[in-house]
């Protein structure tokens, strides 16, 4: 065979493979559609009944039809049921849990914790955590260091619906693990948890990893621990990490006691971090201590905008002694014109000034 017939040969075989390829890719995509539009089909009458149910309806014929729908009909309207409960509350919640419980979805959902198919596997997580199965705890906690990350943000999101105090140390140590969770979704499953998991977070906050301890401080604020403040104020004095500084300040801003007042004060001096003076500064107005006024009128001035801006801000938290100071600082530059620090705290003042009338303004629109 010559050079140019090989050519014409190879050629023909590969047009054949395309063509091939081709009506495979087509058939693949009629024969999903076509599967699709039949699940969606079985589907329908049992959305209308979960439907139904999450508008208040909890007529028990509603409930016993979706617990005897056949296996085929409840896979297909499964996805929507997972989602529903995810988002409904109350009764509504009570009752589709009551559903998925008779139809044996718990028992179903532990056994595909191990799927090779990671949205298998994060279904599987979502499921008990929306039933809030206690005894799923331990799994999901393994599920933690899933190699795929959105199994761990899933394990970690339904610890938190749980809530069990149980999971506190494990959700904590996925910040220093290779195979970490954001510490977003940490957080927000940490505070699930509630006051239960104070005593956790509290020895957390003598870790030796930093965003452990950093976590742990900002989770006890945001769980109301007012009984963590002491040890909370310890650690804005002297952890190394800045990153648990800037936690435990905004912390004890959320607590708000008064034993506050002097490390978040001591946090504004000029030699420390800009990003944990700004942090200091606006805690202080969550603190709402009226006698910072006169620290937080000094950065007005700073040449750090965050921190004279949260400085500004945090006066009109103090109420009429914090306006009175920003009216004091707007005047001042009428007197001191030549002063650029007098001018820039006049800027700042000004500008927090209008838009706290701005607020008012809105308010009384309503």
């Amino acid at each position: 065979m010559t050079l140019a017939g090989a050519a014409i040969v190879a050629l023909a075989v590969l047009l054949v493979a395309a063509l091939v390829f081709g009506g495979l890719i087509v058939g693949g995509r009629t024969v999903r559609r076509a599967r699709e539009a039949r699940r969606a089909k079985l589907a329908k009458p049992a959305r209308q009944l979960l439907l139904a149910i999450a508008a208040g309806d909890d007529d028990p014929d509603q409930v016993e039809a979706l617990v005897r729908l056949s296996d085929e009909v409840w896979q297909a309207v499964e996805p929507n049921a997972i989602a529903l409960l995810g988002k409904v509350r109350g009764e509504a919640h009570t009752t589709l849990v009551d559903v998925f419980e008779r139809r044996g979805a718990a028992w179903r959902a532990r056994s595909r914790l191990r799927r090779r198919d990671p949205v298998a596997r994060a279904q599987a997580a979502e499921v008990l955590g929306n039933l809030g199965r206690k005894d799923a705890l331990l799994p999901l906690c393994d599920l933690l260091g899933d190699p795929d990350p959105d199994v761990r943000v899933v394990a970690a999101r339904s610890l938190g619906r749980i809530g069990d105090s149980g999971a506190t140390q494990p959700l904590l140590a996925t910040l220093a693990s290779r195979r970490m969770v954001p510490q977003q979704v940490v957080a927000t499953a940490l505070t699930r948890l509630g006051p239960a998991a104070q005593g956790a977070l509290l020895a957390s906050l003598d870790d030796p990893r930093a965003p452990i301890r950093a976590t742990a401080a900002e989770v006890l604020g945001l769980i109301g621990a007012a009984g963590a403040t002491v040890r909370v104020e310890s650690a804005l004095r002297a952890d190394p990490s800045i990153d648990v500084r800037i936690s435990a300040a905004r912390t004890l801003g959320r607590l708000g006691t008064r034993t506050a007042l002097a490390p978040l004060l001591d946090s504004l001096e000029p030699d420390r971090p800009v990003v944990l003076r700004a942090e200091a500064a606006k805690a202080l107005g969550e603190l709402g201590a009226v006698t910072a006024a006169s620290a937080l009128t000094v950065l007005l001035s700073d040449i750090e905008y965050v921190v004279a801006h949260n400085a500004a801000r945090s006066l009109l938290r103090l109420g009429g002694a914090g306006r009175a100071a920003l009216t004091a600082a707007e005047h001042r530059a009428e007197l001191e014109p030549d002063d650029q620090r007098v001018l820039l705290g006049a800027a700042h003042a000004r500008e927090a000034l209008a838009a706290a009338e701005l607020e008012d303004l809105r308010q009384l629109a309503r």
